[in-house]
């Protein structure tokens, strides 16, 4: 009897399986319509103010997968929080699991960190959230709270001063509006990217692959432009809701491709 019960189980568990397939979400970092490389390369934003970039990296997570008719497949939670950083090219992939087969035309998702979880137990807060290891540098021990977005690096707009020793920006955002009394800013964003037209077909024992480009001019360009000489340092102000905003169209449909090797193709689509 027993080994019938296994044999069901496993049969079951197959079948499950067989309607299911992969996704690879390749996030391709850039600036404006060049590559993002750290601390080298020279860019410019609206206001003209030239900089470079030293780091460069944001949680996504809470995915969704929509299809054309409305209908969606919401990825488990426990396997929907990933931690992208430029310099980490291993965390520019986020593979899903277990996705149901069909046709999807959208994709949704949360930038930042919910508020569920920033205000569970350490104990739930596991892998790129442990904020003991790998999300140890994306939280504020003094205020309790995941930062979302964080950009570094140099801008030669940013005036030398007796306190002010180095030409150096840093932006730091986060607030997911805070518990009971402590209220505070709410910077967390939610953005659909559609696929352009295109769809995206999940199939059993077929891998497929998503390009999602996100464009770091955009936390500088957008419905406000940030300045460097005026806005140096942003990080739990009222101006983090501004940035906020503008990183809202960070991110922009990059195509659907068979493999990695073919993650370069222009973007096809933008979330404005």
């Amino acid at each position: 009897m027993k080994n019938l019960f296994l044999l069901l189980f496993n049969m079951v568990c197959f079948a499950a399986l067989a309607q299911t397939g992969a996704l690879t979400i390749h996030f391709d970092n850039v600036v404006g319509n060049e590559d993002l490389v750290l601390h080298k390369k020279t860019y410019k934003n609206a206001l003209e103010e030239e900089f470079t970039i030293s780091l460069f990296q944001y949680y996504v997570s809470n995915l969704c997968l929509i299809k054309a008719d409305g209908s969606e497949y919401v990825v488990p939670q426990e396997d929907s929080y990933f931690l992208i950083r430029e310099h980490d090219a291993q965390t520019h992939t986020a593979t899903l699991n277990n996705v149901p087969k069909g046709k999807y035309s959208a994709i949704r998702f949360t930038i930042g960190v919910d508020s569920v979880r920033n205000t569970a137990d350490v104990s739930a807060r596991t892998g790129c959230l442990d904020v003991g290891g790998e999300g140890k540098d994306m939280y504020w021990a003094w205020n309790s709270g995941y930062i979302f977005v964080k950009m570094e690096g140099n801008s030669s707009a940013i005036a030398l001063s007796e306190t002010r020793k180095q030409q150096k920006f840093l932006y730091h955002i986060g607030l997911f509006g805070g518990i009971g009394e402590k209220k505070t800013l709410n910077n967390i964003k939610l953005t659909t990217l559609a696929f352009g037209g295109k769809e995206l077909k999940i199939k059993a024992n077929q891998p497929q692959y998503l390009v999602i480009k996100t464009d770091a001019l955009r936390l500088l360009n957008g419905p406000a432009n940030i300045s460097f000489a005026k806005n140096p340092s942003v990080m739990a102000g009222p101006y983090s809701a501004t940035i906020a905003d503008n990183y809202l169209h960070m991110f922009s449909f990059g195509g659907i491709v068979k493999s990695l090797n073919t993650a370069s193709e222009p973007t096809m689509a933008r979330n404005d």
